[in-house]
């Protein structure tokens, strides 16, 4: 995703702030500043809009799949694999 100089004069944020903050602005966990902040910046750039609708639509698709957990043992088992595996 490129940088407009356009859109950081309107809203402060460049494409990638905008894109580090793209789920917590789906999920509606940031300040209303920055809500506007993106909005703005949304509202001028396109490339961004699509990202936003992309990551929104995956989002909504993923949570309608059903929750599937590994049976207790087979999740115990993964849980000692994890932590040796990143203990270090």
């Amino acid at each position: 995703m490129t940088d407009c100089s356009s859109q950081c004069a309107h809203s402060g944020l460049t494409c990638r702030d905008l894109t580090e903050r793209v789920s917590e602005y789906l999920d509606d966990n940031i300040s209303i500043l920055t809500k506007v902040r993106i909005g703005l910046h949304l509202a001028s750039c396109t490339h961004c809009r699509t990202y936003v609708q992309q990551i929104d639509l995956v989002s909504s698709a993923l949570s309608c799949l059903p929750n599937l957990y590994p049976p207790p043992m087979n999740r115990l088992r993964l849980q000692q694999q994890f932590a040796t595996r990143y203990s270090n």
